[in-house]
């Protein structure tokens, strides 16, 4: 138990450095050797827990934006309606916000190119679901989990695409023009 803590602690402290390092310097500029300075491990220690610097760009992206989805799902919490589309749309309003106020996140999103593994004992999924069934509308009726999550996993892919290109370089507007068609396309996917 105590030793299963101490490697936990490590992967957590690797993990946290490469982000405060991924901010600060960019990606490109920072070394396996920086992030485990900055972690106070050993450099072989890394290499126990990820293979190379992609891979802990790969994990530090999945936990960012998973971070940013569970904060935008509970800030959407006190203005949820009965429709599971405009709960959705609160939601991107809410990480597109987010990301806006903090470039430097959208940019190691923007390179690190994961999405967080959602399962269907995840509590982030089941809250998703979960509002699925409750909502009145008719969004998705007789979809599978497994072809509603396909269909998020695209809006969610397509649209981070679209939104890091018009916030981190105004293409081809600015997100703020931008969002009214983001939101359009997420209303017309999920009324299929």
């Amino acid at each position: 138990m105590q030793l299963e803590l101490k490697k936990q602690k490590k992967k957590t402290a690797l993990l946290q450095a490469a982000y405060e390092l991924f901010l600060k310097k960019g990606v490109p500029l920072t070394s396996v050797g920086d992030i485990t300075a900055k972690a106070s491990v050993a450099k072989g220690t890394f290499y126990l827990y990820f293979r190379d610097k992609e891979d802990i760009l790969g994990a530090v992206s999945a936990a960012v934006l998973r971070q940013i989805l569970e904060e935008g799902y509970m800030k959407m919490g006190a203005g949820r309606t009965d429709s599971f589309t405009e709960n959705l749309i609160r939601l991107a309003d809410a990480a597109l916000d987010y990301l806006q106020q903090n470039r430097g996140v959208l940019e190691i999103l923007r390179r690190g190119g994961r999405m967080p593994k959602l399962s269907r004992e995840d509590p982030l999924w089941r809250s998703l679901m979960r509002d699925l069934r409750q909502s009145e509308g008719q969004e998705l009726a007789g979809k599978s989990e497994e072809e509603v999550f396909r269909i998020l996993y695209c809006l969610l892919t397509m649209g981070g695409s679209v939104a890091a290109a018009a916030i981190l370089r105004g293409e081809p507007e600015p997100i703020e023009k931008i969002k009214p068609a983001l939101y359009g396309i997420i209303r017309a996917a999920l009324a299929e």
